[in-house]
């Protein structure tokens, strides 16, 4: 309903040049579109940012208009595929019945540290509101919410957030939780996949138990306007954040991206969607050989979807023709090309268009020395496009720009300075360092089935895990309790290993200790509201019974001295009676 104004706005920015091929209905790419879950106006943007990024002077408008630091929220809404249909609940929720195999590898829950409610002074427990996630690969967390303070870098605030009390997967294991970065959940039914954990979809919510819903990602509940700066709360100003990696640690900046850590200017896109990071991908070389084939000669229609994602170690591109999209698999492709993907015969870079900018992913970074094997990955069946993970982070700065969501979200690619030292000091920019585990062994050429600019204020530095998960720490709590998290720009999800306590429901076992355990967590709370009542009911009685007693006491006091007055001696068998009853004593 907005694109004739759209039209109009981008004749004019366009200096009046006519647009008629937008208005070209979208046949052949419907099947790709859907199968990635792009909306008609996700569409209609995707295939409206591809048109510009064809020209040089496009590209120029392009970001003329993402560089400005207040730019009209109209002419951002053309740009990014605002509202459409949502409808992939059912579908989700159908897979979250399908369990995996199991795991070899057991989860050591003595390996992580957890957070216990019973010693924070600010700890309340959200009423009526269960935290409960399935993944594909059988994979579960489930707990209750909670609400406390949460500190991350310099900035904390009091938010709610998932109490874990039961986790299965060794994917958490040495861990304390996972904090997303991802945008909300648009349908609380059915959260976007966390990349690099498998499928995740909600589940529970029947048999009387409460809901299953997910708290407000960090990020947004540190950045909420509705919230002021108090004893509890000191917010993040502007919802900006970048993240980079090195090929042992990362960074986080808060609020933006520090200009000192990129070499040139940052290149502008925006999000095609405000559900996940995702951009446009015009091409995909490998050397000099394009992978990306396009079919349709319609310059709108030659694109694929990449989603920006830190929570994946490799390239995962596509293994067949996206239902005609491509002329032949881009996987097939190079794997042709570098013959034996343990052992390439050709080592060459690969080089991606993203809007019309290319970014190059040199071999020393699609190439995993210690395990000897490629970091290039088939992308699932019926994932419609390009995932770039850790390949593109190590050697590009990327800014996340969510300052006018929902209108829009844009993306930022910097190429890293060689000469940035992470963690240095800005006077506007808050850092938090991050840490990195590498990969010692890919276990497939395949991805997991899990896919479906201002200036910053503070730094947090990341552990980077095996080139696949990346950590830092954070505070709950008053005292302070410190935990190591994964962090994932794939994900919404904030939860955190949490004790069993007697005040809250727990679903599972109490993995991490404390409270009750199994499904038996709402009779227990039923019971402990039994004996509260009963306790109430006995100390009713003792109170009661002691108040008659008193009373009988007083009644028996007044009867005792009225009698007195007529029987000095105030004994039954005193002088006076004997003297009624003998007559005169002697």
């Amino acid at each position: 309903h907005r694109f004739p104004g759209m039209l109009s706005r981008v004749a004019a920015m366009m200096g009046g040049r006519r647009l008629a091929m937008l208005l070209v209905v979208v046949v052949g790419i419907g099947q790709v579109a859907h199968a990635f879950q792009l909306s008609a106006s996700e569409r209609m943007a995707a295939e409206h940012i591809t048109m510009l990024s064809q020209t040089a002077f496009g590209r120029q408008q392009l970001q003329r208009l993402l560089s400005k630091e207040e730019v009209r929220r109209e002419e951002l809404e053309m740009l990014s595929g605002v509202g459409g249909d949502m409808n992939q609940e059912e579908e989700m929720l159908d897979s979250s019945t399908r369990e995996g195999k199991g795991f070899k590898v057991p989860f050591y829950p003595g390996n992580s540290t957890v957070f216990n409610p019973m010693k924070s002074k600010t700890f309340r427990v959200v009423p009526k509101q269960m935290f409960l996630l399935g993944y594909a690969d059988n994979t579960h967390l489930k707990g209750f919410q909670g609400h406390d303070v949460v500190q991350l870098g310099d900035f904390f605030v009091d938010t709610k957030f998932g109490a874990i009390t039961d986790c299965n997967s060794p994917d958490f294991n040495g861990v304390d939780g996972i904090v997303g970065f991802g945008m909300p959940v648009q349908h609380q039914a059915a959260p976007p996949p966390p990349s690099g954990f498998g499928g995740m979809m909600p589940g529970g919510g029947g048999g009387g138990q409460p809901p299953a819903t997910l708290p407000l990602p960090l990020l947004f509940a540190m950045t909420d306007p509705s919230v002021k700066n108090n004893a509890r709360n000191h917010m993040l100003q502007r919802r900006a954040f970048s993240f980079m990696s090195t090929d042992d640690a990362a960074e986080i900046q808060l609020g933006g991206y520090d200009p000192d850590s990129i070499d040139g200017r940052m290149f502008l896109t925006p999000s095609i969607t405000v559900n996940d990071y995702v951009v446009v991908a015009l091409s995909l070389k490998f050397g000099e050989v394009e992978l990306l084939n396009f079919t349709p000669k319609n310059p709108r229609l030659r694109y694929l979807p990449a989603i920006m994602d830190s929570g994946t170690s490799c390239l995962v591109i596509p293994d067949n023709t996206m239902n005609g999209l491509l002329k032949e698999s881009p996987y097939a492709k190079w794997k042709g090309i570098v013959k034996k993907t343990h052992k390439p015969v050709v080592k060459d870079t690969f080089h991606l268009n993203i809007a019309g900018a290319i970014f190059d992913i040199d071999y020393s970074d699609w190439w995993l020395s210690l395990s000897n094997q490629s970091c290039v990955q088939t992308a699932p069946a019926g994932f419609g496009g390009i995932l770039v993970g850790d390949v593109l982070f190590r050697r590009y700065l990327v800014l996340f720009d969510l300052r006018h969501y929902p209108e829009t979200v844009v993306i930022g690619i910097g190429k890293q300075s060689k000469t940035y030292v992470p963690a240095k000091h800005h006077e506007t920019i808050a850092k938090v360092p991050a840490y990195k585990r590498k990969p010692l062994n890919i276990s497939a050429e395949h991805a997991p089935k899990s896919y479906k600019a201002p200036m910053a204020t503070d730094r947090i530095g990341i552990w980077n895990q095996e080139d696949t998960q990346y950590f830092i720490n954070l505070t709950v709590g008053n005292p302070r309790q410190k935990f190591t998290v994964i962090f994932d720009t794939g994900s919404s999800v904030f939860g955190i290993f949490t004790r069993c306590i007697p005040t809250a429901p727990s679903y599972g076992t109490c993995t991490f200790g404390g409270g009750s355990s199994g499904g038996t967590g709402m009779l227990v709370e039923g019971a402990i509201m039994v004996l509260s009542v009963a306790v109430l009911l006995c100390i009713g009685g003792i109170m009661l019974n002691m108040w008659v007693r008193k009373r009988h006491d007083k009644q028996e006091a007044l009867a005792r001295a009225k009698a007195k007055g007529k029987n000095p001696s105030n004994s039954n068998y005193g002088p006076e009676r004997l003297a009624g009853m003998y007559g005169a004593v002697p």
